[in-house]
C-alpha cells in the first residue's frame, strides 16, 4: 500500500475570512482545520504535515490552543502521526501550544533553527521527515545553506518540511534558493509561507506550497485546501489538491458593451456568474460561500450609468448551487467610453482631446508633464490615506493602497476614461 501524507500550511488559526458575515461558522479557519482532521481520518492517511504559521500571531494563543489540541487528540485515536515545523508567525507560539500537553504522535522538527530528522513507522511502511523551524520572527539567511542532508537514511522515502520564501532572495522570511531543494536525498518538499497553492516541481523531488487551506481574502482566489502526497516506493511520488475551504474568492470579467439599460446590465451580470459557477461546479462541492470581484469591460456610452447600476450589487446573494451562496464583493468599472476615433480626438485642443491624448500616452507608456504631475499628486494622496488615522479601521481588514507606478497608471487610466465618457455624453 502507498504511503499517504496530508500536507498543509499557513492555516493562521484565529483569523476569519473577509467579506463574509463574521458570525458565520465557515468564516473561521478553525472550520477548515476540523475538515482537514476529518479528511485525514476518513482517508486513513499515515501522517499529517503542518508546514508552519498554523497559529496566526502570539495573541491568538488562547484562541488556537483548543482547536489544535482537539484535532491532535482525534488524530491520536486513529494512530495518525503529525509532523510540524514553526513559521515566522508562530515561531514561539506553536512550540508552546504543542508542549502544553504531551503528545507522543506529534513531532515538532527543527526547533531553534536546527535541522532535525524523524522516522515514522506506519502500517504502510517506514518513511523519514527532515525539517527546520523558525527560531525567531525574521531569518534573512537560507537555511538550506547548512549541511542539512547528513544522517538521512537513503533506503526509505524522505519528505522535507520547511517554511520559507522562494519568491524573493532578499526576503527576511528565510529566503530559499529552489536549486538547493533539488537533492537525491529528498523525495518531496512541503513548503510553507506562500498562501497561493503552487507545485514548483512534479518529480525528483516534488516541490510544492500547499498554500492556505482556508481562503482568507480576495487576494487569495481560486481553490484552497490541503494536498494529498502519495508515495508508492521512492520512484512514484504524486500530489493532489483536496478542495476543503468553505470560502472561495474569484475575479470575473464581464463585457457590458451590449447593456443598453439597467435591466440588461443585471441580466448580463447574473447570467455570467451562473455560467462561471456551473463551470466550477465540481470544485465547489464543499464551498458554502463564493465571493466575486467583478471587472466591467467593453465599451459603453455612459460610464456613470454603469457606476449607478453597480451600486446595489453588493447586496446581491443567491444560491446558485445546492448550499453554495454567491455574492458580489466589488465591481470595478474598467469599461471604456465609446469613441469612434480616439486618435483623431486626441489631436483636438479641447478637454475631451486632452483626456484622449492622456489615455493614449498612458497606454503607450509615454511620459508627459501632465502625467508626471498627476502621478505625483495621486501618490501623495495614496500615502496620506495609508497614514491617516481616519482609515485605520479599514486598514485592519484590507491591505493598504499600493502607490506603485503600475497601480497609479491603472487608476489614472480608469479615471481618464470615466471623465472622457462624461464629456462626450454631455457633448
Amino acid at each position: 500500500m502507498p504511503l499517504k501524507i496530508l500536507a498543509t500550511a499557513d492555516l493562521h488559526l484565529g483569523r476569519k475570512s473577509s467579506s463574509v458575515p463574521r458570525n458565520l461558522e465557515e468564516s473561521s479557519t478553525q472550520f477548515t482545520w476540523q475538515r482537514i482532521i476529518e479528511y485525514a481520518i476518513d482517508k486513513s492517511v499515515d501522517v499529517v504535515v503542518l508546514a508552519g504559521d498554523i497559529v496566526d500571531r502570539d495573541n491568538r494563543f488562547f484562541e488556537a490552543i483548543g482547536p489544535i489540541q482537539e484535532g491532535f487528540e482525534q488524530l491520536k485515536k486513529e494512530g495518525i502521526a503529525v509532523i510540524v515545523v514553526a513559521g515566522n508567525h508562530d515561531f514561539d507560539v506553536l512550540p508552546d501550544v504543542i508542549k502544553s500537553k504531551e503528545y507522543d504522535h506529534v513531532h515538532l522538527l527543527g526547533e531553534n533553527g536546527t535541522w532535525e530528522i524523524k522516522k515514522i513507522n506506519s502500517g504502510n511502511g517506514e518513511l523519514q521527515f527532515i525539517g527546520w523551524s523558525f527560531p525567531r520572527r525574521y531569518v534573512k539567511e537560507d537555511p538550506l545553506l547548512e549541511d542539512w542532508a547528513t544522517n538521512l537514511d537513503p533506503n526509505i522515502p524522505t519528505v522535507g518540511v520547511l517554511h520559507g520564501d522562494v519568491t524573493d532572495p532578499e526576503s527576511k522570511y528565510a529566503p530559499l534558493d529552489i536549486n538547493n531543494l533539488i537533492s537525491d536525498s529528498v523525495d518531496a518538499w512541503v513548503l510553507g509561507h506562500i498562501h497561493k497553492p503552487e507545485i514548483y516541481r512534479e518529480s525528483e523531488p516534488v516541490i510544492f506550497y500547499p498554500g492556505s487551506p482556508h481562503a482568507l481574502s480576495s487576494k487569495e482566489p481560486a481553490m484552497h485546501g490541503p494536498y494529498l502526497l502519495t508515495i508508492d516506493d521512492r520512484a512514484e511520488v504524486s500530489v493532489k489538491q483536496i478542495p476543503l475551504s468553505p470560502i472561495r474568492y474569484e475575479t470575473q470579467k464581464i463585457d457590458i458593451s451590449e447593456a443598453s439599460d439597467e435591466s440588461e446590465f443585471r441580466h448580463l451580470v447574473i447570467s455570467q456568474l451562473e455560467k462561471e459557477v456551473q463551470n466550477l461546479a465540481e470544485e465547489l462541492e464543499r464551498v458554502s460561500r463564493m465571493i466575486f470581484d467583478l471587472v466591467l469591460t467593453g465599451n459603453h456610452t455612459s460610464l456613470s450609468e454603469l457606476d449607478q447600476w453597480s451600486q446595489m450589487t453588493d447586496q446581491f446573494e443567491q444560491e446558485m448551487l445546492p448550499e453554495t451562496i454567491v455574492s458580489i464583493r466589488t465591481i470595478a468599472n474598467k469599461a471604456e467610453p465609446k469613441v469612434e476615433n480616439i486618435e483623431q480626438l486626441a489631436d483636438q485642443p479641447t478637454p475631451p482631446g486632452i483626456l484622449a491624448r492622456a489615455i493614449l500616452d498612458l497606454q503607450s507608456g509615454t511620459s508627459t508633464p501632465l502625467l508626471k504631475q498627476l502621478t505625483g499628486q495621486l501618490k501623495t494622496k495614496f500615502d496620506n490615506i495609508n497614514t491617516s488615522s481616519t482609515y485605520q479601521p479599514l486598514r485592519l481588514q484590507e491591505e493598504p493602497l499600493t502607490a506603485s507606478d503600475e497601480e497609479v497608471k491603472k487608476y489614472l487610466l480608469q479615471e481618464c476614461h470615466r471623465l472622457l465618457g462624461e464629456l462626450l455624453l454631455q457633448k
